[in-house]
């Protein structure tokens, strides 16, 4: 376990290296002229003189070729200092720091949303398989995987906002303002997961050692739970894994219509501003968040089925 860590974390830096050139690449071929934009944001978004368009060529190292421009950003990445943000006028990372704690905090709320609701869905909908609750359960999800999240996300608003005044309408301040949000980002993934652990369990209930355990005289809910979740858990995980990390990055239409101050509202922000510095930052942490979640989910393969070897896996790799 440890030897594969090791050469996981090892894989890890090329590939990060490979993804900052490429993100570097992509936002400096973007249309416009960053030194422009940083100067006329100066400036209080005034026309600005040649000496302040130079003067913030400079500052972002426009004047450099472009390798040294990138291994400039690169020790800058190393060091914590991202840049300047153009619509902002502070750090990128302080920025960053700020708007990490509450997409931490919705995502984790959303995946408990998930996980409650749909491991009792896919285990009821497989012990009753072809049964009414089995079908009832179906639709159900087909209707949750089929609804757009804006579309729900309005229909929340309407009936919770506005007619029953129950709930705040959008932004982060208690509890109530993180349920709707919440759900909304749950529904779409609780219908997949439930699904994809009814199937996961129907194959593994159909394997030989679970009617062995039955044969033995193991009650059916033991036989389900510690023998049967476990083996048809590792799909689950691996949709869980990346879906963990599209939460942590943020759901931007969902942080958008809630007004909910996240990583996902500040690059819809930092898009629409074309704050360039802003968009490598949060672009950047979103695949770094990948591939350490991607190193995790292969660790509880692992954890979850002892007959995967991690380091044979690699090895056939």
């Amino acid at each position: 376990m440890a030897r594969y860590i090791a050469r996981r974390l090892l894989v890890a830096v090329p590939t990060l290296l490979a993804l900052s050139f490429l993100i570097f690449a992509l936002v400096s071929a973007a249309p416009g002229d960053p030194a422009d934009e940083l100067a006329r944001r100066l400036n209080g978004s005034q026309e600005p003189s040649p000496e302040q368009i130079e003067a913030a060529r400079q500052e972002l190292n426009l004047d450099r070729p472009f390798l040294k421009q990138y291994v400039l950003w690169v020790k800058g990445l190393a060091t914590g200092d991202l840049g300047l943000s153009f619509s902002k006028k502070r750090p990128v990372t302080e920025v960053v720091a700020e708007r990490v704690g509450a997409t931490v905090q919705l995502a984790s709320a959303a995946l408990v949303v998930i996980l409650v609701a749909s491991l009792p869905l896919g285990v009821v909908a497989a012990l009753y398989h072809r049964r009414w609750p089995d079908q009832v359960l179906r639709v159900v999800a087909l209707v949750g995987a089929s609804m757009p999240s804006f579309f729900f996300a309005y229909l929340m608003i309407i009936y919770f906002v506005t007619r029953l005044k129950l709930l705040p309408v959008g932004g982060r301040g208690g509890f109530e303002s993180m349920i709707m949000p919440a759900i909304v980002l749950a529904v779409l993934p609780t219908a997949i997961v439930s699904r994809l652990l009814r199937s996961s369990l129907l194959e593994v209930l159909g394997e030989d050692f679970i009617r062995t355990a039955r044969s033995k005289g193991v009650a059916g809910a033991v036989v389900v739970v510690r023998h049967g979740l476990r083996n048809a858990a590792i799909p689950v995980v691996t949709y869980l894994g990346t879906l963990l990390g599209n939460l942590l990055e943020g759901v931007v239409i969902t942080e958008f219509i809630f007004a909910w101050p996240g990583l996902g509202s500040l690059t819809f922000e930092a898009i629409a501003q074309r704050d360039y510095p802003m968009i490598q930052a949060t672009v950047l942490l979103a695949g770094a968040v990948f591939i350490a979640i991607n190193l995790i989910v292969d660790i509880s393969y692992a954890l979850l089925d002892p007959r995967i070897r991690l380091d044979s896996r690699l090895e056939r790799v």
